[in-house]
């Protein structure tokens, strides 16, 4: 096989992943080095992204033997201080050289030296002129590792991604923060179409303030509102930025503007979030002081309904080991709730429509084994969401509150249906007919192009997600998504 156009640039980003923790003499730690210079790189990278200074060598040295502990690994100073030089420097710390190595480069057929560190100067924070000690801050080589093990594992939650964005523009990278602005307007919406969603409930039920706690957590009022506060301040923090860009090229600068006005979308968005979040608190708390014979009934609750429907079936248990942990409670020798057994066992008592239905809904089947997944009945169904994808450039799963009744039970006739459309939802999907991995999107996708291989022509091509401003609702039997379209990438 030849080498492929682009050898040499794929290796400058390996090599320093390749190269990390590498050559240090920690004794017992050697089989560790890798995952605690990646931790500390990761953990300097956090302080970066907060404007927190306390990035100096005393500070890596602080923070690795934190990773020890943490890792339940044990290291003396001497090794501590091993790992954070031979993360700073190459070979002698004393002579403070980048780190080395040699790359073969297609285009001149030569081995090229390259040179690079995991972690440079932050000039800025230094402040050497008042003696005050060398702040390191990532280099580029130290970021990539970051941002690609955050495209794959979308791990950044709402407070991160701002600060990601924000250290994009601080960069004039305008793309990736555009991205990521797209990334922080979807997450808003989501959260503002729960929270309405969740006064639908607490009206409809007012006992919802007690069983979905899922909303926000056990966060207090206080926390909730000082979180807003913050995450307003960082919003502050990027549009300071505009007005040093006033000196760019004019295609430089009508890009920066154009970021700018999406980064003021996402911040009403995140005011109109904070004003509905307070606007719930506030109705909760109503609710609690003036209608207090709205929590009385309780006891109408149900295993059936409120443990095993709306817990169990709809979120899942973690292992079958819990199911027996709920279950044995009810049959247990020693009775443990406050209420006698034959009136919490009355509430169970359910009455099947017909005889029929009873045999195929059975929960306990002692010959019950697990399901394999039908793909066939995939490609069948999602053949015409890509044919969309491929014509229109995009799919909407509202076109799904179209279909007959026969269409819906096959929709529902599995999970994986439609747990494979909000995995398109969820992270972006690259199209490639050469993966071999087991990612089930493009195992899918390469099943369609078997069966119709016109849809071959979105080879290469990348899915992303947004939610429609719409009122309309994908609701069949108890399974709530919100308004989502996902579409090709221009």
């Amino acid at each position: 096989m030849t080498i492929e156009k682009g050898f040499f640039n794929r290796m400058l980003k390996l090599q320093p992943i390749r190269m990390l923790g590498a050559g240090m003499d920690l004794g017992g730690l050697n089989e560790y080095a890798y995952e605690i210079c990646f931790l500390l790189i990761q953990n300097i990278f956090k302080r970066e992204l907060m404007e927190n200074h306390n990035r100096t060598r005393n500070d890596m040295i602080f923070i690795t033997e934190k990773i020890l502990r943490d890792m339940n690994l044990e290291g003396g100073r001497e090794i501590v201080e091993r790992i954070v030089d031979g993360s700073l420097w190459y070979r002698d710390p004393n002579k403070q050289e980048g780190f080395s190595t040699r790359i073969y480069n297609e285009t001149t057929g030569n081995k090229e030296d390259y040179v690079f560190r995991y972690f440079k100067v932050d000039r800025e924070s230094s402040h050497w002129e008042q003696g005050g000690s060398t702040v390191y801050m990532l280099t580029e080589e130290s970021q990539e590792m970051i941002f690609i093990t955050r495209e794959i594992l979308e791990e950044f939650g709402f407070d991160l991604e701002q600060f990601y964005t924000l250290q994009l523009i601080k960069t004039g990278n305008f793309s990736k923060a555009r991205n990521s602005i797209d990334n922080l307007i979807a997450r808003v919406r989501v959260l503002i179409n729960r929270e309405k969603e969740y006064r639908r409930d607490i009206i409809r039920d007012p006992q919802n303030i007690f069983f979905d706690r899922s909303i926000r957590g056990k966060k207090t009022e206080d926390e909730i509102r000082e979180q807003f506060e913050d995450e307003q301040k960082v919003f502050e923090n990027m549009f300071s930025w505009r007005n040093r860009y006033d000196s760019l090229p004019e295609d430089k600068k009508l890009e920066a503007e154009i970021m700018f006005e999406n980064l003021e979308r996402a911040r009403a968005l995140h005011d109109n979030l904070a004003k509905k979040v307070m606007e719930n608190l506030a109705l909760e708390l109503e609710i609690r002081v003036k209608y207090p014979e709205s929590f009385w009934n309780i006891s109408n609750l149900s295993f059936k309904k409120d443990i095993w429907q709306n817990q169990i079936v709809k979120n899942g248990l973690r292992s079958m080991e819990d199911l027996e942990k709920i279950i044995s409670t009810l049959f247990s020798p020693k009775v443990e709730f406050i209420y006698p057994l034959p009136w919490a066992w009355g509430e169970q008592i359910v009455k099947s429509k017909s005889r029929k239905r009873k045999e195929n809904h059975s929960i306990l089947d002692e010959d019950w084994e697990f399901r394999e997944t039908d793909w066939n009945l995939l490609v069948e169904l999602y053949e015409e969401v890509f044919i969309s994808l491929l014509e229109k450039g995009e799919f909407s799963i509202l076109e799904l509150n179209k279909k007959n009744e026969i269409e819906k039970e096959k929709w529902l006739s599995q999970r994986e249906n439609i747990d494979l459309f909000m995995m398109l939802v969820i992270a972006e999907t690259f199209l490639d007919l050469e993966y071999t991995g087991d990612d089930e999107r493009l195992k899918l996708f390469k099943l369609l192009c078997d069966k119709n291989p016109i849809l071959s022509s979105l080879h290469k091509k990348k899915i992303l997600s947004k939610i429609e401003e719409t009122e309309e609702k994908f609701n069949w039997k108890e399974l709530f998504i919100s308004p989502y379209t996902i579409y090709i990438e221009e």
